[in-house]
């Protein structure tokens, strides 16, 4: 048993990596608090931290294209492609994946898979923040990038992201502090591994 995706099933049977240490993947929409959840869990278990959307990010600016053009663009191999590497990552173990497929990808290779849960309100004024736009262009990108991802995970992989039942673990984010949001889920996942270590 390995990841839940088909399409890599090939691609992991060839890779001989030995797991050493815990593999933690936290999943959400944009703005729901993953990557200061996810930041918050690698410390805390002192784990790397591999972010998919900075390696998303990077590809974008190397082509010299906003995240939006990129993600339009972006061909079904890069998809692949990123989702080996996350794969590899998952793996080897000693590691935090962050990205909206990361679960699906790492399948039974995470010992722990995190779902960050927000409402889009608090979704919008969140990325509206962050990149420095309006609400409205924050709540354009933020539905243009959920109908996009939902389609191409669909077409790809036959995968229906809104399914949460590959997690877990389910943290609603909406209303929580940032002290809450960074010791909350920490405090839920050492709970889950001593339960399953006993």
């Amino acid at each position: 048993m390995g990841t839940y995706v088909k399409k890599l099933e090939d691609f992991e049977k060839q890779l001989d990596l030995k797991k050493e240490g815990l593999t933690i993947t936290v999943s959400g929409l944009s703005g729901s608090g993953k990557s200061t959840i996810g930041k918050a869990i690698a410390k805390a278990f002192g784990l790397e931290l591999k972010s998919m959307g900075d390696v998303f990010r990077d590809s974008a600016k190397e082509k010299g294209i906003s995240i939006e053009e990129f993600s339009k663009s972006r061909s079904e191999e890069t998809d692949i492609l990123l989702d080996k590497k996350t794969l590899e990552f998952a793996k080897k173990g000693n590691v935090v994946l962050i990205g909206r497929l990361t679960a699906w990808v790492a399948g039974d290779n995470a010992d722990v898979k995190l779902w960050v849960d927000c409402d889009k309100q608090t979704r919008i004024k969140r990325v509206a923040k962050r990149e420095n736009i309006s609400e409205e262009e924050a709540k354009r990108r933020i539905e243009e990038r959920d109908t996009a991802d939902a389609e191409r995970y669909s077409e790809l992989y036959g995968i229906d992201v809104n399914d949460k039942g590959v997690y877990d673990i389910l943290f609603d984010n909406t209303d929580a502090t940032f002290e809450e949001a960074i010791t909350k889920p920490v405090e839920a996942i050492k709970i889950l591994l001593d339960s399953t270590s006993n």
